[in-house]
C-alpha cells in the first residue's frame, strides 16, 4: 500500500554559503524564500514500510568562510523513530568545518502529513592575517621531516612543505659541531651561509626536499630554521610556530657517532710479573644497535718471572671463564664527606648494581655493594667506613664501582654481551678458555734412583700435584710423577726416584710461563656509550 508522506525542510538563508538540495527518486520538491528562511517542501508516496531517501542536503560555505557553528538540525514529527538522518561532516587542514552533508531517510507504515525539519548554523569569514602594508598573507601549513635520532653513517631525510599555492618559504640547517650550514645544490655542509631562501609552493599545495646528513665520528646536533617569506606575502600556521617567534619553525635531530666496544686485559694483583699484555680488541656497533656480532679472540699471554697455574682448574691443563670475569667499571663522585658506617652516598647512583666492589682514595677495605636507594642516592656496603676525618671517603672523592657480567655493563651503559660456549650443566664455565704451555727442558747431568734433579732452567715450572712430568726415562708406571718443590733456578724435586740420561728432555704440564687465553664473545647491543670490558686476568690464571 502506497503512503502520503509530507515533509518541509527550513533553512537560514546566508549569503556566505551554498545549501544544495538533491531530492531522492520519487521525491517532488517545491521551494520558495524570504530574507531569512528558505523552505522546502517535499512530497513522496513510498510503499508501506519500505525505507524512502527523502533528500540529501549539502551546506558548504563559500571561499573565504567556515562554519563557527556547524549546520545542526531539529525534527518536528509525531513519528520521529521513522526517519534515519545521517551526517558527513568535511574540514580543513586546521580543522575548521566548511562543509556537512545531511541524508534524511524515512520508514513508516502510515501517512504522515506535517513534518518540519528546520537547519540551523553560523558561518565566519576565515582569519586573514596581513604584512605591514595590510596585504592578505597566504599560509604554510605543515612542516614535516622524520626527526628521530640517526645513526653514525651518511642519511637522507625527505622533508614536506604543504601550504597555500604561491606560498614561500626558507630552510637552514647548521650543524652543532661547527655551525657549518647546509648547502641544498651540493649535498654538503658549508662554511658559507647557505639555505633555501624564496623557495615557491606551486598549485599542487606540496613541496618536497631532501638533506643528506653526512657519517660522523663524534655525536652532533643539526638545526632546522623553518620560516614563512614574510615579505612575499607567506605566513605560518599557528600549530608551526615557535613559542617565541610566530614567524619561525624550529626542529633540532641527533645524530649519533658509532660505538666501540673494547675487550681489555688486567692484572690487578700480579702486573709486575707480566710481559706487556696483549693489544684490545674491539667491537664497533651502531648506537643501540643489537645486530648480533661475534669474534672469536686469542689472547698470548707471558711472565717475566715466576709461572701460570690456573686459578679455577678442573684438569691439569684446562681451566674456566665466566661472564663475571669481564668486568666494567663506573665512578662515582661521593656527595659529602663519608659518615662512620655502611651507607655511602654519592652525586648519583646511576648505573650502580648489587654486587659491585667500591675502590678510591678513602675507601676502607674491599666493600661491595648490598642494596641501592636511587631516592635517596646511597648504597649500602659490606664493610663498614671510616669516617671521613679518620681516613674515610671525602666530599667530591672519584670513587670506582666494578663488577663483571652483562647485566652490569648493560646498567652503565646499555652494552649488552654473551660469553659462548659455556658448560651450563655442570660447571657454569666456558671450560678450555685457557690453555698453559708447556715447559720444555734438558736434564744437567745423569740421575741414578733419585728425585732430585738438576735441570737447564725452572723456570715457568712450580711444584704442585698438578704439574706433572713426562719425558725419556721418566718413570710413570705407579703413576705420573708430579713436582713437588722447586729448589732453585736449576734444581727440582719430583714425587718418585727417576734414573735419567744426562740432556735428556723433560717436558713439564700444569705450570708455565706462556698461556693462551681463547674465547667467542657476542656483543648482542652496543648501548649508548663507548664501553669497555676489562678481563679481569686474576680470576683465571694465578701467578706464583
Amino acid at each position: 500500500m502506497a503512503l502520503s508522506i509530507k515533509l518541509s525542510s527550513k533553512i537560514n538563508v546566508d549569503a556566505n554559503h551554498i545549501a544544495s538540495i538533491s531530492a531522492g527518486s520519487g521525491v517532488t520538491t517545491s521551494t520558495s524564500a524570504d530574507n531569512s528562511i528558505s523552505s522546502t517542501s517535499y512530497t513522496l508516496a513510498p510503499n508501506s514500510g519500505v525505507q524512502a531517501t527523502i533528500a540529501t542536503i549539502t551546506f558548504t560555505a563559500s571561499s573565504g568562510y567556515y562554519y563557527i557553528n556547524e549546520p545542526t538540525f531539529i525534527l518536528i514529527s509525531p513519528y520521529k523513530s521513522a526517519y534515519k538522518i545521517t551526517s558527513t561532516t568535511t574540514k580543513d587542514s586546521t580543522g575548521r568545518v566548511t562543509a556537512k552533508a545531511f541524508v534524511i531517510k524515512y520508514t513508516n507504515t502510515v501517512n504522515s502529513l506535517g513534518d518540519i525539519i528546520s537547519f540551523d548554523h553560523e558561518t565566519e569569514s576565515l582569519p586573514s592575517t596581513t604584512n605591514v602594508h595590510n596585504n592578505t598573507l597566504v599560509e604554510i601549513t605543515s612542516f614535516d621531516i622524520d626527526t628521530s635520532d640517526m645513526i653514525s653513517v651518511a642519511t637522507g631525510r625527505t622533508f614536506v612543505v604543504k601550504g597555500s599555492a604561491n606560498a614561500y618559504f626558507n630552510l637552514k640547517v647548521t650543524r652543532s659541531s661547527d655551525s657549518k650550514t647546509y648547502d641544498f645544490d651540493s649535498g654538503t655542509f658549508t662554511t658559507a651561509a647557505t639555505q633555501i631562501t624564496d623557495q615557491i609552493i606551486d598549485s599542487s599545495g606540496k613541496y618536497t626536499g631532501s638533506i643528506v646528513f653526512p657519517t660522523v665520528t663524534s655525536d652532533d646536533v643539526y638545526t632546522l630554521l623553518f620560516s614563512p617569506s614574510l615579505a612575499k606575502g607567506t605566513t605560518l600556521n599557528s600549530n608551526l610556530q615557535d613559542s617565541t617567534n610566530e614567524l619561525t619553525h624550529t626542529l633540532t635531530i641527533n645524530k649519533y657517532k658509532a660505538i666501540t666496544i673494547t675487550v681489555a686485559l688486567a692484572s690487578a694483583s700480579y702486573s709486575g710479573s707480566y710481559n706487556t699484555l696483549p693489544s684490545s680488541i674491539t667491537f664497533v656497533g651502531e648506537r643501540n644497535s643489537k645486530v648480533r656480532v661475534e669474534k672469536s679472540i686469542s689472547f698470548d699471554l707471558s711472565l717475566s718471572a715466576n709461572s701460570f697455574t690456573f686459578a679455577r682448574g678442573y684438569t691439569t691443563n684446562v681451566a674456566g671463564m665466566s661472564p663475571i670475569d669481564l668486568r666494567s667499571s663506573v665512578v662515582k663522585v661521593k656527595n659529602g664527606n663519608q659518615v662512620a658506617g655502611t651507607l655511602v652516598a654519592f652525586d648519583d647512583v646511576d648505573g650502580l648494581i648489587r654486587g659491585m666492589t667500591l675502590t678510591g682514595t678513602g675507601v676502607t677495605g674491599t666493600p661491595r655493594i648490598l642494596s641501592i636507594d636511587s631516592e635517596n642516592n646511597t648504597v649500602t656496603v659490606s664493610v663498614a667506613q671510616n669516617a671521613q676525618g679518620d681516613g674515610g671517603m671525602a666530599d667530591d672523592a672519584s670513587i670506582t664501582c666494578t663488577y663483571g657480567g652483562s647485566e652490569v655493563s648493560k646498567a652503565i651503559s646499555g652494552c649488552e654481551f654473551e660469553l659462548l660456549g659455556i658448560d651450563e650443566v655442570t660447571t657454569g664455565y666456558l671450560l678450555n678458555a685457557v690453555t698453559l704451555q708447556d715447559v720444555t727442558t734438558l736434564v744437567d747431568g745423569a740421575v741414578s734412583g733419585s728425585a732430585t734433579i738438576d735441570v737447564d732452567s725452572t723456570a715457568g715450572i712450580k711444584a704442585g700435584s698438578t704439574t706433572t712430568v713426562s719425558g725419556r726415562g721418566i718413570n710413570a708406571a705407579a703413576s705420573v710423577p708430579t713436582v713437588s718443590s722447586v729448589t732453585d733456578g736449576n734444581t727440582l724435586v719430583l714425587s718418585a726416584v727417576q734414573t735419567l740420561d744426562d740432556n735428556a728432555s723433560l717436558t713439564f704440564t700444569g705450570s708455565s710461563r706462556n698461556a693462551t687465553l681463547a674465547f667467542d664473545l657476542a656483543i648482542t647491543n652496543f648501548g649508548t656509550t663507548n664501553h669497555t670490558l676489562t678481563i679481569a686476568l686474576d680470576s683465571i690464571l694465578t701467578v706464583s
